[in-house]
């Protein structure tokens, strides 16, 4: 006679071996990635993994580990290669443009020689303007032993002092790099408080799990479409008239942004590239013309705002002696995808142009 079968019983089974894995897994905490298939199984991705777009290309992974673990730059750096990083916000990253249209595609396909080696460039960009961010992403980013690191930043994204999905996900390295270069960061206490123990199980981490799982299987999308998010096309044209209103952030004249701007996180990016050569770019903007333009630039900044920026930050650049490109104006405003800071695929080449020079200058000239 077979014995009976306690669904309880097996219930109750079920439950305490959910419990003892989930305890086992928090005391473990196991560190960095699941993520393995990207430079392997499929090509790696020309640059972080984003929601942009959305559809079934993407995905929102914050985990610096995970997203650099399907980064084309997690790949073996070749000895012909002059390897740069760049750093920066959604602009850098391709808001609006195909994997393969955004700025770091289009400038490997140059092919530029430097000294024996031939330059080729890697997307880091991330959205969310936010310079503690950048620091975040370029920590990680000395472990594949860049040769050069270019640096796009705007003035919101030194005016940064909120907490965005990517901060909180890596808030121990915020922490960490805040008390180590000495930032002062208005919402500081807010990484200082570490996960609990609940947050370390797998029901914890269950939401960041599913999705480095779902950036694995979208390694298949990827090699057979190229494709890593929905780019739009067509519909209504971007509406690029700017309004009387004079605020930024709540501010407006006389008041100053002076004390509010992140120099010393720059500080801290050029302490930590150390002997890497750094090159701080201040991005093209959209300048409208026509009505209020002489109260706006474009819908994020008001004139007043921006040119307090710029004059803080090329002060800072000079006391410093940091290298820097002012490019704020260069690109027309026909080249931009909507009145801000995004471009379309013509003005990223306009844009490489501008740039092209100078890192020669910087680095390969220098070399024997």
């Amino acid at each position: 006679m077979k014995p009976d079968i306690s669904p309880l019983r097996i219930l109750v089974k079920a439950l305490c071996l959910f419990v003892i894995v989930n305890i086992v897994y928090a005391l473990i905490d196991p560190q960095g990635s699941i993520v393995f298939g990207y430079n392997a199984l499929f090509p790696g991705r020309t640059r972080l993994p984003f929601i942009g777009g959305g559809g079934p290309y993407s995905v929102a992974v914050d985990d610096v580990d995970a997203m650099f673990a399907s980064h084309a730059i997690s790949v073996r750096k070749e000895p012909e290669e002059y390897r740069v990083v760049l750093i920066g916000d959604s602009s850098i990253w391709g808001e609006g443009l195909g994997a393969h249209e955004m700025i770091s595609e289009q400038w490997n396909t140059l092919n530029i020689p430097c000294g024996d080696e031939v330059i080729k460039t890697y997307n880091l960009g991330y959205p969310h303007p936010s310079v503690i961010k950048d620091l975040v992403i370029l920590d990680q980013a000395m472990e594949y032993d860049p040769d050069l690191i270019v640096w796009f930043v705007t003035l919101n994204t030194l005016m940064s002092q909120r907490i965005n999905p990517f901060l909180v996900a890596n808030r121990e390295r915020v922490a960490e790099l805040l008390n180590n270069y000495e930032i002062t960061f208005q919402q500081s206490e807010q990484f200082d408080n570490q996960p609990d123990f609940y947050e370390k199980t797998l029901m914890g981490q269950r939401s960041d799990l599913a999705r480095q799982v779902r950036l694995e299987m979208l390694g298949i999308l990827w090699a057979a479409t190229g494709l890593d998010a929905n780019v739009p096309g067509g519909g209504s044209p971007p509406d690029f008239k700017v309004t009387d209103n004079p605020r930024y952030r709540g501010m407006q004249p006389p008041d100053s942004l002076k004390d509010m701007l992140l120099f010393s996180a720059l500080t801290a990016g050029h302490a930590m590239a150390d002997s890497i050569p750094v090159l701080i770019v201040n991005e093209p903007i959209y300048v409208a013309s026509g009505v209020n333009a002489t109260v706006r630039y474009n819908v994020n900044y008001p004139r007043w705002a921006y040119d307090e920026y710029r004059q803080n930050i090329t002060l800072q650049m000079q006391n410093s002696e940091w290298n820097y490109l002012d490019l704020w104006n260069v690109i027309p405003p026909e080249y931009f995808l909507e009145p801000g800071l995004h471009l379309g695929v013509e003005g990223e080449r306009l844009l490489i142009e501008q740039i092209n020079p100078t890192l020669q200058s910087l680095a390969c000239n220098a070399r024997p």
